[in-house]
């Protein structure tokens, strides 16, 4: 590797020796600027006026950047926003050709005076959340003050039409110290500005107004007190709730109509109507969660879960009555006249419930009265049960059964005997007839016996078969009013749910009502005024406006600009 040529190393030293003893210089019109101008600042607590008896006019506009949250349980809503703050100051003005077209500086907050403009809602816990940023001096005297902040105010939260609400916020700024007469704050143009909104999921900004009031104290009843008053109109997006709330809900109560028709034994019957009530008391607790402890208002949403709630409650109290009516037993309960007609004719007409085996109808029903009996369909057999139970019914006799058995057994001989035996024994004749029974021998006789104890057992079978025949038409009586009346509480609780629903849910159109009372709509500020460029020279800002015209005018933020032509209102 080759060392350096002399020349070159030379050259270096010069130039580090020049970068060592050089002075470096700063702007100097800067500077001197800046000398200038605190010469004669000497006193920061001074209001920037050239007649004491005149205030300073204070415009301020409040940029909304994004609605963070809605704590409606303690009633907070946290809001992001700019503070733009704009004022004349007469001992900072300059000729800028005479500090090389320098046109704005910079002064950290605190340097200078600055308006005592504080948040009367505030709940934060420093009160002032307001980012100390710089002030930007132009050279008319105008200054710019901007600082952001996160800010946390109170706001009344109606819950009534929960969640179909709408409410209404604001943000009321004014002086702490100063009263009107020596600081008058007044809103700038475009006094709310919401174009660098970033939308809320949950919250929807239809509308937003300025109102400038002025207030008197106690403690200073001739010295007006004037106060900005932004005010938030907020509409609350239902999407959310209705997906997550309401909608579940619904569903959850419709399930409490759909126990109805599940069968008695099938034993899920209670158990299904105790579940959903318990689903409807977890979303009324998820609701009081939400909620602000008040007792001003009930929520909408409340009372559509307390109807789902009662609905329901009343599904369970009715499913138990229908289980009851469903086991009862002849043995346990009597159906009486009033209610058997009321039960069994009347309500499933009127329902146009069908029972099999019975028709019902207008000509029907006056004769189906409670002492007239039902008519069933006749039901044929030709079995050995059926035959005893005509024998029981007088169909045949007993010694026409005997005569039968004879024949069947011995023929028709036997039979003729068994015949005049017979009616030997219908005419007194006892002792020919025994006669005649004996002479048929002893087997004959122990057959006979035999079937005279199988009769017996038959007709010991037909008593117990009949009474149970009996008790099943009572339990199945019972049964069927158990349905009529499951149908009925079904059909009474669908009317109340659809009431509920109709009734408590209204549309979404019908809470567009408007906010702003007669209190608000005075000193209404609209977006759309003409704005009047600032004179030079002047120290206080004049303003036209077509609701006060006796009122300064107000000046307009966009029409601030630099010799150059730009615009120089800027965010530091």
């Amino acid at each position: 590797m080759k060392p350096p040529s002399p020349l070159f190393a030379l050259a270096a030293v010069l130039l580090a020796f020049n970068c060592a003893f050089s002075p470096i210089l700063a702007s100097h019109d800067e500077r001197r600027l800046y000398e200038d101008l605190l010469r004669d600042y000497n006193n920061n607590l001074e209001r920037p006026v050239e007649n004491h008896t005149k205030p300073v006019v204070v415009h301020l506009k409040v940029s909304l950047q994004q609605l963070i949250d809605v704590d409606e349980k303690n009633q907070i809503v946290h809001i992001n926003a700019w503070l733009d703050y704009l004022w004349n100051d007469y001992k900072l003005r300059w000729d800028p050709t005479e500090y090389g077209n320098i046109s704005n500086v910079r002064f950290p907050a605190g340097k200078i005076w600055k308006p005592d403009v504080l948040l009367y809602n505030s709940v934060d816990a420093s009160f002032d959340s307001t980012f100390p940023t710089n002030m930007i001096v132009y050279n008319d005297g105008n200054v710019s003050w901007i600082p952001p902040g996160i800010f946390k105010i109170s706001c009344k939260i109606d819950i009534t039409w929960f969640p179909f609400d709408e409410q209404r916020c604001f943000f009321k700024f004014g002086s702490w110290t100063y009263s009107g007469s020596y600081v008058d704050l007044q809103p700038a143009e475009g006094g709310f500005d919401t174009s660098e909104y970033l939308p809320n999921g949950e919250w929807a900004l239809p509308m937003t107004t300025v109102a400038r009031t002025e207030k008197f104290y106690d403690c200073c009843p001739n010295e007006p007190y004037p106060d900005l008053t932004f005010y938030l109109h907020m509409r609350r997006r239902t999407l959310y709730y209705g997906f997550n709330l309401i909608m579940p809900c619904l569903l959850t109560t419709t399930m409490s109509l759909l126990g109805f028709t599940l069968p008695p034994e099938a034993g899920e019957k209670i158990t299904l109507q105790i579940t959903v009530l318990l689903s409807i008391c977890f979303f009324l607790s998820i609701l009081s969660e939400m909620s602000p402890p008040t007792s001003e208002a009930v929520p909408l949403l409340g009372l559509f879960f307390s109807s789902c709630m009662l609905i329901v409650t009343a599904s369970t109290v009715f499913t138990v009555y229908v289980l009851n009516l469903h086991y009862r037993t002849p043995e346990t309960h009597e159906m009486g006249p009033t209610a058997r007609t009321l039960l069994l004719y009347w309500l499933p007409w009127l329902i146009r419930m069908e029972r099999p085996g019975v028709v019902l109808c207008w000509e029907t029903l006056p004769s189906l009265l409670p002492c007239s009996k039902v008519l069933h369909p006749k039901k044929h057999s030709e079995s050995l049960i059926r035959n005893i139970k005509d024998c029981e019914s007088g169909a045949r006799t007993s010694i026409e059964i005997d005569q039968r058995v004879h024949q069947l057994l011995f023929g028709n001989g036997r039979t003729l005997e068994l015949r005049r035996g017979a009616s030997k024994s219908a005419t007194g004749g006892g002792a020919d007839s025994a006669a005649a029974f004996d002479s048929a021998g002893s087997a004959q006789q122990a057959l006979l016996l035999t079937l005279q104890r199988i009769q017996r057992e038959l007709r010991l079978i037909t008593r117990r078969m009949t009474e149970a025949d009996r008790e099943g038409e009572l339990s199945s009586n019972w049964k069927f009013a158990a349905m009529v009346r499951s149908m009925m509480f079904r059909g009474c609780l669908t009317n109340l749910e659809t009431a509920a629903v109709g009734g408590k849910v209204p549309e979404f159109g019908l809470n567009e009502r408007p906010f702003v009372g007669d209190d608000c709509k005075r000193a209404m500020y609209s977006r759309e005024k003409k704005s009047i460029p600032l004179k030079e020279g002047e120290g206080e800002f004049k303003q036209s406006t077509e609701s006060s015209p006796n009122k300064k005018k107000r000046p307009n933020f966009g029409q601030l600009k630099g010799p150059n032509g730009r615009h120089q209102r800027a965010r530091t």
